[in-house]
């Protein structure tokens, strides 16, 4: 039984995939490389270095990732943007124990 959902799965889905658009290099498919070496945690610290953005509030001492929960609640008279967790620290500021930003 589960044999013929997987086979239906698969006479459904491949003429789909030469449907799929041009990727724009991002994307892997099948044959190109994936790196396998880094963890996730790796790639969200790149992600952090490339992003390089957080925000506070002047009326509290905490840094978030701009898509913490309370990050979206700072209204935005009341944002203030931060180039890297070490400009926070160095204006006083700690991090968010909810989102944890670096």
């Amino acid at each position: 039984m589960k044999l013929r959902y997987i086979l239906l799965a698969l006479v459904l889905l491949v003429p789909l995939a030469s449907l799929a658009p041009a990727t724009d290099g991002d994307t892997h498919l099948a044959g190109d490389a994936i790196d396998v070496t880094h963890t996730s945690a790796d790639h969200a610290k790149e992600a952090v270095a490339k992003a390089d953005v957080f925000v506070g509030s002047i009326k509290s001492n905490k840094y978030h990732y701009p898509s913490c929960q309370w990050a979206e609640k700072i209204k935005p008279e009341n944002k203030i943007w931060f180039s890297s967790s070490a400009d926070a620290r160095a204006q006083g500021y700690s991090p968010c124990k909810v989102c944890n930003p670096p």
